[in-house]
């Protein structure tokens, strides 16, 4: 609420409500979301090592990227609704910064352990240059891949809804879908290597953490907002984001936790 109030006070237009949308109605989802959201930053925030500053900017960056910034690029190419505006850029960040303050703040870790900056050092001095290099270029190559090939399994049950442009969805070409997934793979490492830096648990621990975590944010909550689709387009698109999100993060962990030694 704060975040559309900043927007709409800097003159931006609201995006216009989804075809089919009931504000009431939606309004009471909201509600539902905000407090699956919020059971969600807690645990996060619970595993996340430092103090409180080191923790509220990495959960916020996290919200802001996963929840916020991806759905807009997603909404930008796969729908025709105004969804991808500053005015929700806007929105995100503020909400994005309240919300993960409001979490660092009142579920602060059982052990602190080290401030971010230590903890970083520590992170980043377990491999070499050369090691961190390809490490990087195979999570950067590994969310495209893992997207598009969880897209293709699912293409024959979702497709016709895309085609026929029900739902305010639409079909984008591989020349718009391409640079979103580069665009995103980045940000998501970006937004991923500081939860990695101060989950301080086991690698199982880590990879659950992180794996449900992002799937929650990344469209798990979105699929249950978004109640006028179909129940079967959002049934197919939540199990194959958790697949998505889960493999991910697997990823990441084997990357950037274990230790040379386990591989």
């Amino acid at each position: 609420m704060l975040g559309g109030m900043a927007a709409s006070m800097l003159g931006l237009p609201a995006p216009e409500m989804p075809a089919g949308a009931d504000q009431m109605v939606l309004g009471q989802v909201m509600l539902l979301i905000s407090l699956i959201l919020a059971g969600t930053l807690a645990i996060l925030s619970r595993n996340l090592s430092g103090g409180f500053v080191g923790r509220w900017l990495t959960i916020s960056l996290l919200v802001w990227i996963a929840y916020g910034v991806n759905n807009i690029l997603e909404g930008a190419i796969f729908t025709t609704m105004s969804a991808a505006s500053l005015f929700t850029v806007v929105l995100y960040i503020i909400a994005s910064l309240l919300c993960g303050a409001a979490a660092a703040w009142l579920f602060p870790p059982s052990n602190k352990g080290d401030d971010f900056l230590l903890s970083a050092k520590n992170f980043f001095a377990r491999h070499t240059t050369a090691s961190w290099t390809w490490r990087i270029l195979a999570a950067l190559l590994a969310f495209p891949l893992i997207y598009l090939s969880f897209g293709r399994l699912i293409a024959p049950f979702v497709m016709e809804f895309y085609e026929q442009g029900l739902f305010d969805l639409t079909l984008p070409t591989w020349g718009q879908i391409l640079p979103v997934v580069l665009v995103r793979s980045l940000l998501f490492l970006l937004a991923c290597l500081p939860v990695l830096i101060l989950l301080q648990s086991s690698s199982r621990r880590t990879f659950w953490v992180l794996g449900l975590t992002l799937f929650l944010l990344v469209g798990g909550l979105s699929m249950l907002q978004a109640y006028w689709l179909p129940a079967e387009l959002r049934l197919i698109h939540s199990l194959e984001i958790l697949a998505d999100e889960l493999v991910y993060a697997g990823i990441l962990v084997v990357l950037f936790k274990l230790p040379a030694t386990a591989k």
